[in-house]
């Protein structure tokens, strides 16, 4: 499906959720690298950028949160840009950049405001709204590293440990995601390209500064989830130690009765105190001394 918007110097197409029939609206209506079509059908893992005569092409990576449970995922965002033409391609939807299309549709300002300068100046602006999610992510994931911190300190069950693990590979991929990014923008900004005028750098620059908050955050959200593997670990070690220490006691304190009757019960005649009360007073004695031995070595520890 595709729709467009018309600016004041050019035209925002928008194709959400690109369909094979659409690849002929866009061979019809461009002139874009055979190249470039074949990334628009195949899932591009890191982003890119191509710089033509005239036009670029970039292929970004959008990271959202799926709506069953609190997993990162990416979707392509591929962006033609020339003179007079800007085109947003996307395989799956993705929220930001339909809402920011429906946006500039209903609102005369928004259009008038994003869309009345260079097409530079307009990807600037799509770029720091659709990046903007990023920084939601961000603020989950740290929510979610304290939740979890509580939990690592309080419970020690295996639901911890589980999400636990899941926000390890969450900041990881979200880190994979966004850190190369940064060099795609250092190219858009030396692209040279009359419709990216030097004037614009500084607004690249602060999407590159955007991109470096979520890196630092990322960055320190992934040392504190890997501490708190460490802790975690510690403390399923010790609750083990003090499984294994328990069971010990119990076989210890076993041993004794286990070998008495034992002895007593083989059938041989003529057993001294076979049948005196002693015997089984002494089982219970020496079980209690065995017991409290082991009391007091633990309390000592």
């Amino acid at each position: 499906m595709h729709r467009s918007l018309k600016g004041k110097n050019f035209v925002w197409w928008h194709f959400s959720k690109i369909e094979e029939a659409d690849f002929k609206v866009l061979e019809d209506e461009f002139k874009f690298h055979p190249l470039d079509f074949d990334d628009l059908r195949e899932e591009v893992e890191l982003p890119k950028i191509d710089i033509y005569k005239h036009y670029i092409f970039l292929v970004l990576n959008i990271p959202a949160l799926n709506g069953v449970g609190l997993r990162v995922v990416k979707s392509n965002l591929a962006i033609f840009v020339g003179k007079d033409y800007v085109v947003t391609i996307t395989r799956d939807e993705i929220e930001a950049v339909d809402r920011y299309f429906a946006r500039a549709s209903r609102s005369n300002g928004l259009r008038k405001e994003v869309m009345s300068k260079s097409t530079g100046f307009f990807l600037y602006k799509l770029l720091d709204y659709a990046f903007r999610d990023a920084k939601v992510v961000l603020r989950e994931l740290a929510r979610e590293t304290q939740e979890v911190e509580l939990l690592v300190y309080d419970e020690h069950t295996k639901v911890t440990t589980t999400r636990l693990g899941s926000l390890r590979r969450n900041v990881l991929f979200l880190r994979h995601i966004m850190d190369p990014q940064r060099l795609v923008i250092d190219h858009i900004i030396n692209a040279h390209k009359t419709f990216l005028s030097d004037d614009l750098n500084i607004y690249f620059e602060d999407i590159k500064d955007t991109l470096n908050e979520v890196s630092i955050v990322g960055e320190n959200l992934k040392n504190i989830v890997e501490g708190l593997f460490d802790v975690n670990e510690a403390f399923l070690s010790h609750r083990t130690n003090s499984i294994i220490r328990i069971l010990t006691v119990i076989s210890v304190i076993l041993m004794p009765p286990t070998l008495i009757t034992g002895y007593f019960g083989m059938n041989v005649n003529n057993i001294p105190f076979v049948e005196d009360i002693a015997i089984v007073s002494l089982i219970i004695v020496i079980s209690m001394i065995a017991f409290w031995l082991f009391i007091q070595r633990i309390d000592r520890r």
